[in-house]
């Protein structure tokens, strides 16, 4: 994810500010490094690093408040190799303030999924991920007549829940190993509620319903259509915590606390105050778009010419804000998060 997902990931950073008192408390309890060595944090999932910034400072000062000096702290940001990289580093190193202009910080960046292994055993003190394990490590299959998980029924339900159950046991896996023992991981997790919903349901039916508009338009076809699938699966506070009850990683990772957390919807809230509704439009359908279009146009026929993946981008855009702007209240939106903080026994 490059420039325009930092542009429109304001949801994604008040999400965010949730999980910061769950760090500040990692940073707190984390067991120092001795003999000057340096401090080792991982950012997993990183994105393009706009929401980075303030977590990455509070750890590097708050570590700096405990030892009374300027220890050094690496801090090593993480995304899958099809990440913007170059936008994430020009966000780390070039934003004014940034955590990692200050002195004895060494910000770095690794392509490589957060379910594999990405640090030695025992390398890392802390460890912090915010909105980034409901994405899922591969689509098991589409949803039959959706694109998203919370309407996914039948076969379809169970195989996305499957794998949401794997990814997150092997995400723990490898952060189990990753730690040093009384280390810290505190993760901010797209949530559902009991039920299943994640408090978008109504966001993606308008998403699905634009897409449906512009197959009968004819510049997406039924095949391409039916291969879309936004590869994520908000888990329930049962489905985060069920590992961390018994077996293995029950034993490697003490829960330390956890929460549900319903979010305000920041846009339509502001439109209220406003009354702008073309505002309202431009903002959700640039949200929807720098978060989920990527995985959605990714299953588009790879013959397709740029001008015609741009028609089809065009088409969507233009759908979902009249969409929107004809029904604002059908596309509130409150996301779950569950923070989660995990000490390493």
């Amino acid at each position: 994810m490059g420039q325009g997902y930092a542009r429109h990931s304001r949801v994604q950073h008040r999400a965010g500010d949730f999980g910061l008192p769950l760090l500040q408390r990692a940073v707190d309890a984390v067991v120092l490094p001795e003999d000057g060595t340096p401090f080792r944090v991982a950012d997993l999932g990183a994105a393009a690093g706009s929401n980075s910034l303030d977590p990455m400072r509070a750890v590097v000062d708050g570590i700096r408040g405990r030892t009374g000096e300027d220890t050094p702290v690496t801090v090593v940001h993480t995304d899958i190799p099809a990440n913007d990289f170059n936008a994430l580093l020009a966000t780390i190193m070039d934003t004014p303030g940034s955590y990692a202009k200050l002195p004895e910080v060494f910000a770095q960046a690794e392509a490589r999924s957060f379910y594999e292994p990405l640090f030695p055993a025992a390398e890392l003190h802390l460890a912090w991920s915010a909105i980034a394990v409901h994405w899922l490590s591969r689509v098991p299959g589409p949803i039959p007549g959706h694109i998203y998980c919370s309407r996914a029924t039948g076969s379809a339900r169970r195989a996305l829940k499957e794998q949401s159950r794997s990814d997150w046991e092997t995400f723990l896996a490898h952060r189990a190993r990753e730690l040093r023992s009384g280390g810290q991981l505190v993760v901010l997790g797209g949530a559902a509620a009991d039920d299943g919903s994640s408090g978008a349901d109504g966001l993606m039916d308008t998403a699905e319903a634009v897409l449906a508009d512009v197959v009968r338009q004819g510049l997406i076809t039924p095949a391409e259509y039916a291969r879309m699938t936004i590869p994520t699966w908000n888990r329930t506070r049962e489905e985060f915590l069920a590992p961390l009850r018994e077996g293995p990683l029950a034993q490697a990772l003490r829960v330390e606390e956890y929460d549900l957390v319903v979010l305000p919807d920041l846009l339509l809230d502001r439109l209220r105050e406003t009354g702008d509704v073309k505002g309202f439009a431009e903002q959700v359908t640039a949200f929807f778009q720098a978060a989920f279009q990527p995985s959605l146009f990714s299953v588009l026929d790879p013959g397709r010419a740029p001008a015609e993946a741009d028609a089809v981008a065009e088409a969507f855009a233009v759908g979902m804000r009249s969409r929107v702007a004809a029904d604002p209240e059908a596309v509130e939106t409150h996301w779950h998060v569950v923070p989660l903080r995990l000490a390493r026994v």
